[in-house]
């Protein structure tokens, strides 16, 4: 069972910052975060599109979107930066995402994914667990969980993202597993540690929970290139103020007309006056 108690840890800007790798003319294409994002039906194409999107605006160098054929053409029309997949519904998707996962440093699984094949997406996690990799569990992702909790046996490098409604059940499932309460102040919490964000906009438009799972992908990337002590709760921390901040800015901008394609271009000085420049 998780710890909902007393704050244990909190963290300071310094501690995000010395996460951030520095931009210099020595790197090479993808050394500051190659993401995935698994998720997209016909649907919903704009989850992925949002978590995807984010983390390509916070500053990884590569984002790969791995979705359904029904939602492939929807997601390429929004943004030629994203490299996307239609894998989904092939027969050979497990063999292909073995191929591709060893290329990723981090992973969001479930946005727009659906609630069909919950076979499949046991299948996925599993794999994602087998690699290791930083896992970001959102949306649909976290319906897989609901009803397969086990997937979470000895999953390590997980971030679930469940909102108020979600978050009971998955407490009740979850160990050693870092969980964020969404709502009006976000709650992290892990085995041993609890840390509260505060703050955002009073606007809810749809959308913001995609965008928070892709920030909490990037910074958990960095996280693990920096081998950080602290590589979930860390960018856990990090997405949520990140985000609360961004939602801030923009709704101050933009007021009640707020829509999440909005958050896409002040990413960039929300990112600056938080933690200086590159």
């Amino acid at each position: 069972m998780l710890s909902t108690g007393r704050i244990i840890k909190e963290f300071q800007i310094a501690d995000i910052k010395n996460i951030i790798p520095k931009l210099s003319s020595s790197l090479h294409k993808g050394q500051c975060g190659r993401i995935g994002v698994i998720g997209g039906s016909s649907e919903y194409t704009g989850a992925p599109y949002f978590a995807a999107m984010t983390a390509l605006r916070l500053g990884a160098d590569v984002v790969h979107v791995f979705c359904s054929s029904a939602a492939g053409t929807a997601i390429k029309s929004y943004s030629p930066d994203l490299i996307v997949h239609p894998i989904l519904d092939d027969d050979t998707v497990l063999k292909q995402l073995r191929m591709w996962l060893p290329r990723l440093h981090c992973v969001v699984f479930g946005p727009g994914l659906g609630r069909e094949k919950i076979s499949l997406y046991s299948d996925i996690l599993d794999l994602l667990k087998q690699f290791g990799k930083p896992t970001v569990v959102d949306a649909d992702g976290l319906y897989v969980i609901s009803e397969l909790p086990n997937l979470l046996k000895d999953f390590k490098n997980v971030i679930l993202t469940p909102n108020a409604s979600e978050f009971k059940r998955l407490l009740d499932s979850s160990t050693n597993n870092n969980l964020i309460k969404k709502g009006t102040n976000d709650e992290i919490l892990n085995y041993n540690s609890y840390s509260c964000v505060t703050g955002g906009s009073v606007c809810r438009c749809g959308g913001q929970g995609d965008i928070l799972a892709g920030s909490i992908a990037l910074f958990s990337c960095w996280a693990f290139l920096a081998e950080s002590n602290d590589p979930l709760l860390l960018p856990a921390y990090s997405g949520c103020l990140f985000t609360k901040t961004l939602s801030s800015h923009v709704f101050k901008r933009n007021g009640r007309s707020m829509i999440s394609n909005d958050f896409f271009l002040e990413i960039h000085n929300v990112f600056k006056n938080m933690f200086g420049d590159e």
